[in-house]
């Protein structure tokens, strides 16, 4: 993502140096025929020590809820998991919770850092209209203003990330919130996005620097301190930490509890426009973490960036560019929640593809004239880990019939999954994958970059196949870096038909197409026909694949693509589909069939 470390950044790399051993190589993975937007190249989750603690915590609480060794209680109105004396996990959040997101927008001065240099601004509504008759996949507008931000975060009965989250959830959670005007920083956006200083001078600054503007803006607006100290208390009614170890998650700690800073210009995971290396790569991290134990609100002192002299803070953060669609708010927001990357981080190019929001997912849509406009759903892992999903798990012993509902509706009494435990603690999750909701954009919005020499920002759109899509969930993993160990990873889609498409060059078809049939059932698939740089590779019609079998862990794995097919546990696991309806009222009847008592 950046060509320097910061001091936040370096534990985690000594981490992976120890974990890989001497003279190791990241697995060889084969040549790419499509380019993409930089995103799939880095982090856009940093890490720091609480959300990782946190993220470890749940891990354990989800894994000991679906091993029936843990239950949930009550406390003020969220469902939690203790794990021991004075440590809880919140697994549901209340009923029908709408969380407060406190959004400011940002545009750039000219002042420079001599470190970065760079061009003044910039300052929003400068990103030029893209000429449509070679450029298929750029959002934008005229004016980016507020009113355009609070439908695209808030509107309720349209697209937006309230709508998103609440459809995605099964009506469990949504958010609210309020978006500022444009307010303007001193420094010029190289200051903070360069490439040439550590991410934590860049960012952090960035938010303070955010955050000292907007103030300053209220008070010039005519409102007193007390005033805006008040507004502020409205974005602080959880306690994301539980700071004071008392398991009640639904009171202030002293931060915002969801703040993004949008900033003018486009995102360096998209190439950066006119600002390229210098434009700021949304990302979703910890403001000050460095000072936790000596700055804080009072009683809490976890670092960040006081607001001012309001006695609010911010620490977890998440920042987007100006023509950022639903898809990129809606992925940072996803990691403000507590989810990973299912990419792969490492530089590597996996199988999970778009088939969730946590991977591609979050660059799909509707089709032309632009991509990331609309994201597709999560898979099945997240829905488990957020507390979302309504799974039926089936234990070794006895075959069983279930009925599965789409995995869209998460507001169906029909289940959304079904869960099968496996001895060594890890599992598979199989959900029923269709065209409908956000999900229609799987059949509308999957693209490849068919003519990248000639026309770089055009792309052809196809579809993915519908029917039941195999995750095989193994938490000893800790992500889904296939490049560096190949086959196995957190959480994976398992491909029905792992053989890779190939170019008539012998170059192999990306990984975020290679999956598109990847589902079992008792479909037979569309045709498809990808090309590179103009070059055709035509997939026919293939037959249904009705039964996923791992009785041979490597059925599912292609050697010759190693980072976009999984090794399986070789458990006698069957899932086998016996009715699959589409349409309105979309179901499945599978027989599981677990491993032996």
């Amino acid at each position: 993502m950046r060509k320097t470390f910061s001091v936040a950044l370096a534990g985690a790399v000594v981490a992976t140096l120890i974990a890989t051993p001497a003279g190791a190589a990241p697995a060889a993975g084969p040549d790419r025929a499509d380019r993409e937007p930089t995103a799939s190249l880095g982090e856009d989750n940093l890490p720091h020590p609480l959300a990782d603690q946190r993220e470890a915590e749940r891990t354990e609480a989800v894994r000991k809820l679906i091993a029936g060794q843990v239950t949930t209680e009550k406390k003020n109105g969220s469902e939690v998991v203790k794990l021991g004396k004075g440590k809880y996990v919140e697994y549901r959040k209340k009923e029908t919770k709408t969380d407060p997101v406190l959004t400011f927008l940002t545009e750039f001065g000219d002042a420079t850092l001599p470190a970065t240099g760079g061009t003044a601004g910039p300052v929003h509504n400068q990103i030029p209209q893209p000429n449509r008759a070679v450029d298929n996949t750029t959002i934008w507008q005229a004016d980016f203003n507020a009113a355009h931000y609070k439908q695209l975060l808030f509107a309720k009965n349209k697209e937006s990330m309230a709508n998103f989250y609440y459809k995605q959830s099964g009506g469990r959670y949504t958010v609210g919130g309020d978006v500022s005007d444009w307010v303007k920083l001193p420094y010029n956006e190289a200051r903070y996005g360069s490439n040439e200083i550590a991410e934590d001078d860049g960012y952090w600054n960035y938010i303070k620097d955010s955050a000292t503007a907007w103030y300053e803006s209220q008070i010039a607006a005519g409102k007193t301190p007390a005033e805006v100290a008040a507004y502020l208390k409205t974005f602080d009614v959880w306690d994301r930490d539980d700071y004071d170890d008392d398991g009640d998650f639904n009171e202030p700690d002293g931060y915002v509890d969801h703040f993004q800073a949008i900033h003018a210009g486009e995102g360096e995971e998209a190439g950066g426009g006119a600002q390229g290396e210098d434009a700021i790569w949304s990302h979703r991290w910890y403001a000050f973490s460095d000072l936790a134990g000596t700055a804080g609100p009072a009683g809490n002192l976890a670092g960040g960036v006081q607001i001012g002299d309001t006695g609010i803070w911010i620490g977890d953060y998440t920042t987007e560019p100006e023509n950022g669609g639903l898809g990129v708010f809606a992925h940072e927001y996803g990691h403000d929640l507590g989810l990973p990357d299912l990419y792969d981080t490492a530089g590597g190019d996996n199988g999970t593809g778009f088939w969730t929001l946590m991977s591609a997912g979050s660059w799909l849509g509707r089709g032309a004239p632009t991509i990331g406009s609309t994201p597709g759903y999560m898979g099945a892992w997240e829905k488990i880990f957020l507390g979302w999903s309504n799974f039926v798990t089936v234990k070794p012993g006895k075959s069983q019939y279930i009925t599965l509902g789409t995995a869209a509706n998460g507001e169906s009494k029909l289940p959304q999954a079904v869960v099968v435990p496996l001895a060594d603690g890890s599992y598979y999750a199989a959900e029923y994958r269709t065209y409908t909701g956000y999900d229609e954009t799987l059949k509308l919005g999957p693209y490849n970059w068919g003519w990248a020499d000639t026309k770089p920002d055009w792309a052809e759109r196809f579809p993915y196949q519908d029917g039941l899509l195999v995750w095989y969930v193994n938490p000893a993993a800790g992500n889904n870096n296939t490049s560096r160990h190949p086959g196995v990873g957190l959480s994976l889609p398992v491909d029905a038909r792992p053989k890779p498409v190939v170019f008539p060059d012998g170059v192999l078809l990306g990984n975020r197409r290679q999956p598109f049939d990847a589902t079992f059932g008792l479909q037979s698939t569309d045709p498809v026909t990808f090309h590179r740089n103009g070059a055709a590779a035509s997939v026919p019609r293939q037959k249904a694949i009705p039964v996923f079998d791992d009785s041979d862990p490597l059925r599912y794995y292609d050697s010759t693509n190693p980072q976009g097919s999984v090794k399986v546990a070789g458990a006698g696991v069957k899932l086998e589909v016996k009715t699959q309806i589409t349409g309105p009222l979309p179901l499945m009847v599978l027989k599981v069939t677990p491993p032996k008592k």
